[in-house]
């Protein structure tokens, strides 16, 4: 008989990958690249541990976007494709390297067996649904789905209200539509929130006539008129809330604002013993390393060695040094997460929950051994009876919030405000996206029935979207394939004028060039996403 209960642990996957199908090798490889690498290695465990009588409770959001990918019968071709061609490299490597390095020739062979493996499961066990795996597991009571912005557009900034309920309308309909009911749970892109406010344009202007300042209902109203009951923030967000007078725990859950929506609060010190390189776990020496990668064939051969090593001086990776340390640091966290506990048990007298949020493409993809290490952490807090793991969902039914909080515009990214997003690098961004925004208003109040006019608004609602995606501010920022995200905004950009003009020809019965309705043909076949947006959502 257990004599104490010390409280929960959530566990918080969050899976994103930008819209890159049809688009350059580059962008369609980052896809790639954290499917064979991630969530096909992230089933493998899961179901592993089902098989094994253990039910991993673990929440996972997954991006409209990125379902709207991995569904796409283009990646499935593609992705075929890749394993292909990583089979042939590393086939190559293994020749080039028989005669002189012995130890890489081994490695060429288990990346071989690698795709090979991941290819045969992708056909053979998930009949290439990765999607249908997922749902699969929900059903089964075993995880949780929670959904986010369709295109991950950046909330907070977004200026039309019907811009964002588009964005959450979008992800209801494609999460009903995949899994068969409606989703609770929310990732607010970014943990980007903003309150109910007076809010005055930080860019831009807008049409005559139209008022620059005016009032914004809050995130979680529009998240409780769709049905959403709880989403996710950073600790830090959590610490600038208001009022300032009550003791705030990243080990409780309030409701904000004037709602009953639940935030969950991410801790801190448990996070950055993982995302932190500096101090984190998947900074340890032994690892493969993420970044060097031989050149013909773009496979990573060398390990960590030190933090701050150049990459000419990294040293080969050994896969047989990691399994003592992945058991080591599953402990260590295991260990932590129960002193967090228990250390607030002592102090409240109750049991609590302590959460982890990180991007999924941390375990398997940036982190090659992270889902070796999650699945024997979720084995060892299911061993221990004195705290548990559990879901979003499951915690916010079994303990209500008791307390209210409001917070002010935040986000998880730097200074955990929304300076990441915008900035001077990003200002044309947002002017692009609020001329979008204000023009796809104005188009849904001139439509009426004709299906011709419907198809051309909805592709330009489809740009309108994939342009707010804040993958592009965010890579703009910080200079991470930063000419790729600014070709990606122009594209879209471009996309939306010219089909906007093509719209506002065919409602006023002008004439219209057949290389306008080539290139309207062009774009629903490049960016074919999102079925059926809904115009009224516009007006």
């Amino acid at each position: 008989m257990v004599d104490r209960f010390y409280g929960s642990f959530v566990t918080i996957l969050h899976s994103h990958i930008p819209y890159v199908l049809y688009h350059d090798e580059i962008g369609e490889n980052w896809l790639f690249e954290a499917v064979a690498e991630c969530y096909i290695p992230l089933l493998n465990m899961l179901k592993k541990l089902v098989r094994e009588g253990i039910s991993p409770k673990v929440s996972i959001s997954l991006s409209p976007i990125l379902i709207e990918q991995l569904n796409s019968l283009y990646f499935i071709e593609k992705f075929r494709a890749y394993c292909y061609m990583k089979m042939e490299l590393a086939e190559k490597d293994k020749e080039y390297f028989r005669n002189s390095e012995p130890h890489m020739q081994y490695l060429a062979r288990l990346w071989k067996n690698f795709y090979y493996r991941t290819l045969s499961i992708f056909e053979k066990e998930y009949r290439c649904n990765l999607i249908s795996e997922f749902k699969g597991l929900q059903d089964q009571g075993h995880i949780e789905i929670l959904t986010t912005a369709a295109t991950h557009g950046y909330l907070p900034l977004l200026r039309e209200d019907a811009s964002i309920q588009a964005q959450i309308k979008m992800a209801i309909q494609i999460y009903e539509q995949c899994f068969d009911r409606k989703p609770e749970g929310f990732w607010l892109p970014e943990c980007g929130y903003r309150p109910d406010c007076f809010w005055t344009p930080p860019v831009g202007n807008g049409r005559p006539g139209d008022l620059n300042s005016y009032m914004r209902k809050g995130l979680e109203e529009f998240l409780y008129e769709n049905g959403i009951r709880y989403f996710v923030v950073d600790n830090e967000q959590l610490n600038k809330c208001e009022p300032h007078n009550i003791h705030k725990s990243s080990m409780e859950t309030y409701y904000i604002g004037n709602h009953p929506v639940t935030i969950l609060v991410r801790d801190h010190k448990l996070s950055e013993q993982i995302w932190d390189f500096r101090v984190g776990y998947p900074g340890n020496g032994t690892y493969l390393d993420f970044h060097k990668r031989h050149g013909p064939s773009g496979l990573r051969y060398w390990k960590i060695t030190q933090r701050t090593l150049d990459m000419a001086y990294k040293h080969l990776y050994y896969p047989k040094d990691v399994k003592h340390i992945v058991p080591e640091q599953s402990d260590h966290y295991k260990w932590l997460i129960k002193k967090r506990l228990k250390a607030n048990h002592h102090h409240t007298g109750r049991p609590a929950v302590a959460v982890s949020a990180f991007d999924t493409e941390l375990f398997g993809h940036w982190w090659f051994e992270g889902c070796a290490w999650l699945y024997r952490l979720i084995r060892l807090i299911n061993e221990d009876p004195e705290i548990k793991i559990i879901s979003c969902k499951e915690y916010t039914k079994e303990n209500p919030a008791y307390n209210r909080v409001y917070m002010p515009e935040s986000s998880w990214g730097a200074k955990y405000t929304s300076d990441t997003w915008l900035n001077e690098k990003t200002r044309w961004v947002w002017k692009n996206i609020y001329k979008a925004e204000q023009e796809v208003r104005y188009l849904a109040s001139h439509f009426n029935s004709d299906k011709k006019l419907k198809q051309i608004i909805r592709q330009i609602i489809r740009e309108s979207m994939l342009l707010q995606s804040s993958d592009w501010q965010f890579m703009i920022t910080n200079n991470h394939t930063k000419n790729y995200a600014e070709g990606r905004v122009v594209e879209h950009f471009e996309n939306f004028n010219r089909l906007t003009q093509l719209a506002w020809n065919y409602i006023h019965n002008q004439f219209i060039d057949d290389g306008d309705w080539y290139h309207l043909n062009h774009c629903q076949k490049t960016n074919n996403i999102f079925k059926e947006p809904e115009i009224i959502w516009y007006k």
